[in-house]
């Protein structure tokens, strides 16, 4: 009986789109990771090879870590699926035991949380080979430091946290419960940790983290690069006292689950996360006349609709587990970032504001694509995954209502994520001791930081109307992605026609963003009218009824498009052009671009000019006084000095170059 719990579990999983989702989701941050620093997990590579042993396994432990958050969906979701559908009590009615029902379902979650892993080592494993890498960064690429780190640190990880979902939700009999749990143990987890950072006892240090990260530190502390780059811990000390310890401490955790197992409702602390029913009243006849009223219409109706919608995607999506667990996940990345935070390219700097920014955006600006893009395809398809829709679109509501609420919904989940973010930062500045923070640069860099995410996230909601099928749409939007990269590397760079393209927005506490934010807002505002032609154009092919055959859409579209969308359309593809057309002749006729392969080629004429004088003499500059006037705003230098030069050569000097 125990196989077939283990079967049948085990199949229903395999066929979720939600773990090869999430699995992919996990592949694609190990190889984004391991093959770019634009995407930072926990800390940077460093001076290390991008593929050394040592990195691939505390990229293999933190994965584990941030794991804790989704293979909850798995695990507790297998133990708790009967008892929330309502059929635990038809199923405990036959003759099973508890045992075969407990460790069926438990081996089944362990195994779906397993592949996730899996999927994150493959995405390591395959980023080395990946041609834009320098030669130079990468070492033997062998699977034996992946075996290692998945056999001593995910699979005892995995044990441990499948064991306490395990307790924690058959002892609570509710998901929700479970996630706090989660929460309560994370936390506990990062505590403990800066507790125990400053003592001399490392071996309490070392055992007290259940997930191995400080005992392979200590482990591996004194390594130098070489040894890095080479070497895998050795199994003794620190480290196997720490997998012993808390593998025990799964095996306990899990034997109670097992043995707190009830297969009746009664007993649990289910009631303690649900609302209580209702007492009902008497109930008494009374007749209402109710007064003629008039339907009202109009704009102001519309924008009321709007704002009901608005409020109701936006509540679901805040008060969602993903999204919390999301959160949580950047939190944990950024604070693993931004706590080592001590010095700049060696010398010792205070965490000001603008290299908090970089962080931010670094090790936690990331996640936020990822959101909007799941959040995206989430509320396009709400209402018809809970067969609402034929309720919901027989409403008298606009057809432009749901989709710029669903979009508005979005806007408002990057600006709550950033504001964490931003308040984040500055709660560790404080713990830094540093007091100077400047809330309005956190403004404007929350602004700039917002509008890219905003870009991703129309864009992946047209594509979901577009596709009109949540994975398709999913699947457009990762291919539209891997598409850019490719254009990107074989020299496709224009921002003219890269989606969301814009010149860099440096700043600089000389004169904070400078000039460069004209040409980056000009770039945007460019890209911000297409995404609106977009919009307009979805909303035109926006589902409702029964209406979905593509012919039918196309009739609907063309039908909706007779009137103020389909002149809104227009308007906006114009707007487009213009601002394109202008930037256009700034950058093409007014001034000459410059692509990567112009500045190679320009590299490649600067060394064959003046390669010829490399060996020609030169005088020694052995004294000189230089006065140097910055004026960061008017973009002018000027410099003022004397050098004092000496011939050490024993011939005259005919030239000077």
């Amino acid at each position: 009986m125990m196989r077939e719990f283990f079967r049948f579990e085990l199949r229903e999983q395999l066929r979720s789109p939600l773990l090869w989702l999430i699995a992919g989701l996990f592949g694609l941050i190990a190889f984004s990771v391991a093959s770019t620093d634009a995407v930072t997990l926990g800390s940077a590579v460093g001076n290390v090879n991008r593929n050394a042993p040592l990195v691939t396994l505390q990229f293999l432990v933190f994965a584990s870590v941030l794991g804790l958050f989704l293979i909850c969906i798995f695990i507790a979701g297998a133990l708790l699926r009967d008892f929330e559908a309502g059929t635990a009590d038809l199923l405990f009615s036959n003759p099973i035991r508890k045992r075969d029902y407990l460790a069926g379902r438990f081996g089944a979650g362990l195994t779906a949380s397993l592949i996730v892993y899996i999927a994150f080592a493959i995405g390591l494993f395959i980023a080395p080979y990946m041609p834009w890498i320098d030669p130079a960064r990468i070492g033997p690429n062998t699977l034996y430091p992946y075996a290692w780190g998945m056999g001593v640190l995910v699979l005892p990880n995995l044990l441990l946290t499948g064991a306490l979902l395990a307790l924690l939700a058959v002892t609570t009999r509710s998901l929700l419960a479970v996630y706090v749990g989660v929460i309560a143990f994370f936390v506990l987890f990062l505590v403990s940790g800066v507790l125990l950072s400053d003592l001399d006892n490392e071996w309490l240090a070392a055992l007290s983290d259940p997930f191995g990260v400080r005992a392979l530190g200590l482990s591996t502390r004194y390594w130098s690069a070489q040894d890095r780059n080479t070497l895998l811990p050795e199994l003794g000390g620190f480290l196997i006292a720490n997998r012993a310890l808390w593998i025990g401490i799964g095996l306990v955790l899990a034997a109670a689950a097992f043995r707190l197992f009830k297969t009746e409702r009664s007993g649990t602390g289910r009631a303690w996360f649900r609302r209580r029913p209702v007492q009902a009243a008497a109930s008494v006849q009374r007749v209402v006349t109710l007064p003629k009223t008039q339907p009202d219409s109009g704009l102001r109706v519309a924008l009321r609709q709007y704002l009901q919608i608005l409020l109701f995607d936006a509540r679901g999506v805040f008060t969602s587990v993903p999204f919390l667990i999301m959160l949580l996940f950047g939190m944990f990345n950024f604070l693993g970032s931004a706590t080592d935070i001590s010095s700049l390219y060696g010398t010792p700097s205070y965490p000001v504001t603008s290299l908090m920014l970089d962080t931010l955006e670094a090790a936690y600006g990331w996640l936020l694509y990822i959101i909007v893009m799941f959040y995206a395809g989430e509320l396009v398809w709400r209402e018809r995954q809970l067969r609402l829709s034929d309720v919901t679109d027989a409403l008298p509501v606009p057809d432009a209502a749901p989709l710029f609420a669903k979009f508005s919904a979005l806007v408002l989940v990057v600006f709550a994520f950033l504001g964490a973010g931003v308040l984040a930062s500055m709660g560790v500045q404080l713990s830094k001791g540093f007091t100077q923070l400047e809330p309005l640069l956190y403004l404007k860099a929350t602004l700039i930081m917002a509008v890219p995410a905003i870009l991703v996230a129309g864009a992946a909601l047209v594509l979901q109307v577009l596709s009109n099928n949540k994975f398709i749409g999913y699947g457009l939007l990762i291919g539209g992605i891997a598409l850019f990269v490719v254009l990107d590397y074989v020299g496709y760079e224009n921002n003219l026609y890269r989606y969301n393209g814009s010149p860099a927005l440096p700043y600089s506490d000389l004169n904070g963003y400078g000039h460069f934010w004209i040409a980056w807002a000009w770039f945007k505002g460019y890209w911000a009218l297409f995404l609106t032609a977009l919009l307009l154009l979805a909303t035109a092919l926006w589902v409702r009824g029964t209406i979905t055959r593509r012919s039918e859409r196309l009739r609907l579209a063309r039908q909706r498009m007779h009137g103020p969308l389909g002149a809104g359309i227009a308007l906006a593809t114009l707007a487009w052009l213009g601002v394109g057309s202008y930037i256009f002749y700034n950058t093409h006729v007014l001034n000459r671009y410059s692509s990567r392969e112009t500045a190679i080629a320009d590299q490649i004429r600067y060394e064959e000019l003046y390669k010829k004088y490399e060996g020609q003499p030169q005088p020694l500059i052995t004294a000189q006084a230089i006065e140097v006037d910055l004026d960061p705003y008017a973009l002018k230098l000027e410099v003022r000095g004397e050098y004092t030069l000496r011939n050490p050569h024993f011939v005259p000097l005919q030239e000077i170059h």
